[in-house]
């Protein structure tokens, strides 16, 4: 006899009756919740998670409004909501109505664009009085991986002993970079340091969150996985029609302009490439054009080919950071107005991820010529790509008459 296995409302597989003793004790161990219902001749499983209630909140007591980023904090609430609700928990966000007085965990969330720091800053403040505290490390190490500095306040315990307060404050940025750059982290971060402290300390559990498709559970029946095979194929070869290999290039920039004497005109950006596809782009090659030629020097985080090694900013791989592509590259831009710009080290751009040639500083050096055109091409040679920049810098300048 065959017991049919049920995760979630559906039905996923089936287990020979002889094994259904270490299946259960097996999925227990792992961390789900196992229910044996002979009537029907199925085992439920749920997520370790089920059941858990988890209330999600921007902390309103927290002060310093006027740095306050309450659309982005909702932004990276929704989706700590989606990464929780995901594993089997019921997540209430905000005001919703109808959550109930027992809350396992009320997470407080306020987000800060601070102008006057350079790095990204996670604090979290906890009144929880139980003596393990590896879900606190847990938040410290994936702090320190994702170049975050971390701080931690143990408060009081007090009549609502679960409530956890994580204020972040990040380093003044375009809006429209900020979760590629901080905000994507920091929900993951506090998703697992949740995940963390609501497992506690059984590591096994931690499967109790992931499909239960990952431990291929037997199917009874033979056609059943010629349907279900047919269907991932289908699925294969949707997916690979989808690929792409797309990238978006954009400066941001400012202008500034010193007319105490001679007219001297300095533009300071950032060339940002973030892969738009589904794929990983390889290698990119910068090439930023002038029009007219010998209009303007870039200069900036760049080093010449010959000191990389010794100048450059060094990881556990190497020198990391930006070149110039060639030896003669002043003269290149002197003659072609093309500058040439590559990565000291083999660079890959993950999918969603954002590269960017950073303290760009671009001098006029002909301030007396009336356009000048700034416009940044970006090769990813192995594959055969080539992307535009989508704006450019653009300068119309008049001479001043003379007196």
């Amino acid at each position: 006899m065959d017991m049919k296995i049920g995760l979630g409302g559906r039905d996923v597989g089936t287990i020979r009756y002889n094994s259904l003793p270490a299946f259960y004790y097996v999925f227990r161990e792992l961390g789900f919740q196992v229910h044996l219902d002979s009537k029907n001749q199925k085992v439920q499983l749920k997520s370790g998670l089920d059941g858990k209630q988890i209330w999600i909140s921007a902390d309103h007591d927290s002060g310093q409004e006027a740095f306050r980023k309450a659309k982005l904090e909702r932004t990276v609430l929704e989706h700590i909501k989606n990464f929780l609700t995901s594993c089997g928990a019921e997540v209430l966000l905000n005001g919703e109505m109808g959550y109930a007085e027992k809350i396992d965990l009320h997470l407080k969330l306020a987000l800060y664009e601070i102008p006057s720091i350079n790095e990204p800053i996670l604090e979290l403040t906890y009144n929880f009085s139980q003596d393990d505290k590896k879900w606190v490390e847990h938040f410290q190490h994936e702090c320190r991986l994702a170049g975050t500095k971390f701080c931690v306040n143990e408060a009081t315990a007090n009549g609502n002993s679960s409530i956890m307060k994580i204020h972040i404050m990040y380093p003044e940025i375009m809006e429209d970079l900020f979760w590629n750059k901080f905000g994507e982290n920091h929900a993951m971060i506090i998703t697992t340091g949740i995940l963390s402290r609501l497992i506690g300390s059984s590591t096994l559990s931690i499967f109790s969150l992931v499909p239960l498709e990952l431990f291929q559970i037997h199917e009874a029946s033979a056609e059943k996985n010629k349907v279900n095979d047919a269907a991932e194929k289908q699925k294969q070869e949707k997916f690979l029609e989808t690929k792409r290999e797309e990238a978006e290039v954009y400066f941001d920039y400012h202008l500034f302009l010193d007319d105490n004497e001679d007219i001297k005109i300095k533009i300071f950006g950032n060339l940002h490439i973030k892969n738009s596809g589904t794929e990983i782009l390889r290698n990119p090659v910068i090439c930023i054009r002038s029009t007219p030629l010998e209009s303007i020097k870039i200069t900036g985080q760049i080093l010449p080919p010959n000191v990389t090694q010794t100048l450059g900013v060094m990881n556990n791989d190497g020198a990391k950071g930006w070149k110039f592509m060639n030896d003669n590259w002043i003269e290149e831009a002197e003659e072609k107005g093309e500058t040439w710009i590559c990565p000291i080290q083999p660079l890959n751009i993950m999918p969603g991820e954002i590269e960017s040639l950073s303290n760009l500083q671009i001098s006029v050096i002909k301030p007396d010529e009336k356009n000048i055109r700034v416009e940044a091409f970006v090769y990813f040679n192995e594959q055969g790509l080539e992307f535009h920049a989508n704006n450019k810098i653009s300068l119309m300048l008049s001479q001043k008459k003379k007196q």
